[in-house]
């Protein structure tokens, strides 16, 4: 095992959280739990706060579409750390929905309150929030911060979308940037995308944090008005701002969910078994500085 603590995400969290209370609008809050446990009361409680992210698919203002991303977050006020565990898509669950076995379909069908639970039985913990952030905004918010250099990893070719790139140090603009983000292509498909996933957030990251573009960030706040949903309430999200040690990064660590890929020889449907006893211990595992090596192999 590796031990490789992501020195970006916290930040970034942190961030996106604080633009989202800026652009806050009740209909975004769509929470039912008028009487139930706050944030702060389960701090308090000395209790872990399970937070299901999803990247989707959807209409503004929708919150059910396929997850092309999903990201487990787990903080633990007591020792003041947090995990991120990236869930790839194609996830096979134990029982289908809908005909298809796998995790990424589990929004579009059943709602972000079913894939909490789909998430919570997979990692043995209770999952009680969710935000989702719609792909639709995601292209018009990089443009809007005048694109994102990084370090493209593969060649990509989509006449489809009229994208090219080619390896190498590039600045992607919108478009660019979510082709990118969502390529999926053999010999590594899935883990493949998480890996470029979590290389955007780290140039997300490294964007932001420059003065002259922190300037740009209230021309954001309407596409992230029409593109985030949340069941948090205004007081957990403040709540949740307020988690200063979030931003030592040295505290807030990431994790792929390990298993191992598979492609079915009847119907071609490429699936990611994860194991169980690993998937029920990888939150603590991580939090004292364990790391899998993920690799796909179909």
């Amino acid at each position: 095992m590796k031990k490789t603590p992501n020195k970006t995400i916290g930040l970034l969290l942190l961030m996106l959280l604080a633009l989202f209370l800026l652009s806050i609008d009740r209909s975004m809050l769509l929470s039912k739990r008028i009487f139930a446990e706050s944030i702060e009361q389960k701090v308090d409680r000395g209790r872990d706060i399970n937070i299901l992210l999803m990247g989707i698919d959807a209409r503004p203002g929708e919150t059910t579409g396929r997850s092309d991303t999903m990201i487990f977050l787990s903080i633990h006020p007591s020792i003041q750390k947090a995990v991120l565990i990236w869930i790839p898509r194609d996830t096979r669950l134990d029982t289908p929905i809908k005909g298809s076995y796998k995790i990424n379909i589990v929004n579009f069908y059943k709602g972000p309150e079913k894939a909490c639970e789909v998430v919570g039985k997979l990692l043995a913990v209770d999952v009680n929030y969710y935000m989702t952030v719609n792909f639709n905004g995601f292209e018009k918010i990089i443009d809007q911060l005048g694109g994102l250099d990084m370090d493209v990893d593969i060649n990509l070719y989509s006449a489809r979308s009229n994208v090219y790139l080619h390896k190498g140090r590039q600045h992607l603009n919108g478009k660019e940037a979510l082709k990118y983000a969502r390529f999926r292509t053999l010999p590594n498909a899935d883990i493949g995308r998480t890996q470029r996933q979590q290389r955007l957030m780290t140039a997300l990251i490294e964007r932001i944090s420059q003065p002259s573009v922190m300037l740009k960030i209230p021309v954001l706040l309407p596409e992230l008005s029409k593109n985030v949903a949340t069941n948090l309430s205004v007081k957990d999200l403040i709540y949740l701002s307020q988690m200063g040690y979030l931003l030592d990064t040295n505290n807030t660590y990431t994790q792929t969910l390990p298993g191992t890929g598979y492609i079915d020889r009847y119907s071609g449907a490429s699936y990611w078994i994860v194991d169980r006893q690993v998937a029920a211990s990888v939150i603590r595992s991580v939090l004292n500085g364990h790391r899998y090596e993920v690799q796909e192999n179909p």
